[in-house]
């Protein structure tokens, strides 16, 4: 059984020769991760630690996103959002600091915004990438890759505006949800046209949840983003292309939309979040759909011991392998500081546990 089998066949919720296993942290995470064993590429590490997984995505050919360098390196995305340096030594990473459209909502400065449009990427080396990966399961990658929606408004807002421009300017947020959207329409196109049928998996990317439960209500989600999903996936769901949801936070309540919408996947999973516990998802929803992730990011990768991670994926797997439905990986991004040893161990555990 090679990997792309091994996914599907637990998409089916059927059990595998093992738990699929998928990989997700931030870059300065897996840069570590690789210098500690020596490897030269994410995909010598992905093989080592036996990931199921591999992203596709176009090449960016637009303007140099960094400017600056060490300490007053600046740099922007496509949708025109600052990031700096943030932290020390090896734990630095890119932090948000700039918020494009912050403070506006006259509508008619969107129409007059530098908006991100397709001819910033190359396209055609996806065939490659697809080439190359055909044996395991291929999924667009996240970042500019993965269509969103409300994570893209919240970067161009401040995340502190965002719910204040959506209730009091309407007409505005309206025409934002036109724009990034519309990039996202042709976006999509663009890459099936090249893909065809060869990707497994288009990644969905926005975040609903929080700790406490849902951000937005369902009301907004029906009448704002459903609409804007379905036809994210139309086109993929065409080519058989399955549709895989993410998004951080208690979102419990929202799993029959995703479910209704065409998610065969939902990740990350945070367990400690309100209404996530793996042992309710999988009773109530775990013929349904299948979870990916949960194993805890913050207290148990980043903090306990190695031989503590190996007991909390024995007891993850316990509940939510049986009968297939569910694929192994960290309950967010791995962050820098998170020791090599404890996501090592992860994987380790998961292999040798049995159904």
């Amino acid at each position: 059984m090679n990997n792309k089998e091994r996914v599907l066949k637990t998409l089916n919720h059927e059990q595998t020769d093992r738990v699929p296993f998928f990989y997700w942290g931030v870059p300065e995470f897996t840069e570590k991760m690789m210098n500690h064993y020596g490897f030269k590429d994410r995909d010598e590490l992905l093989d080592f630690l036996d990931v199921d997984f591999r992203w596709v995505e176009p090449a960016y050919i637009g303007p140099k996103m960094i400017q600056g360098t060490n300490g007053d390196a600046i740099k922007h995305d496509i949708w025109g959002v600052g990031y700096k340096q943030a932290g020390h030594g090896d734990l630095k990473y890119w932090d948000s600091f700039h918020y494009p459209l912050q403070g506006i909502t006259d509508p008619a400065v969107l129409e007059d915004y530098p908006w991100p449009t397709v001819d910033l990427f190359d396209f055609s080396v996806l065939d490659g990438q697809l080439n190359k990966y055909a044996n395991y399961a291929t999924m667009t990658a996240p970042g500019y890759s993965s269509p969103g929606l409300f994570r893209i408004i919240q970067r161009l807002l401040g995340r502190e505006d965002f719910l204040d421009v959506m209730m009091y300017h309407p007409k505005f947020f309206n025409l934002l949800v036109e724009k990034v959207s519309g990039f996202y329409y042709e976006f999509i196109t663009k890459f099936f046209e090249v893909a065809g049928n060869r990707v497994d998996f288009l990644r969905i990317a926005d975040d609903f949840g929080g700790q406490e439960g849902l951000i937005v209500s369902q009301d907004i989600w029906q009448d704002m983003v459903r609409p804007v999903f379905e036809k994210y996936f139309e086109l993929p769901n065409s080519l058989g292309t399955h549709l895989y949801m993410h998004s951080c936070g208690g979102v419990r309540k929202l799993l029959p939309e995703f479910i209704s919408v065409g998610a065969d996947v939902l990740d990350p999973i945070q367990t400690r979040a309100a209404g996530m516990s793996p042992d309710g998802l999988k009773k109530d929803f775990g013929k349904m759909i299948t979870f990916c992730g949960a194993l805890d990011e913050e207290l148990l990768l980043r903090r306990a011991t190695p031989a503590r991670v190996k007991e909390g994926v024995k007891e993850l797997l316990d509940v939510m392998a049986p009968g297939g439905g569910f694929i192994l990986g960290p309950s967010h991004k791995l962050k820098v500081e998170t020791p090599v040893e404890n996501v090592a161990a992860m994987y380790k555990a998961a292999k040798e546990w049995k159904y």
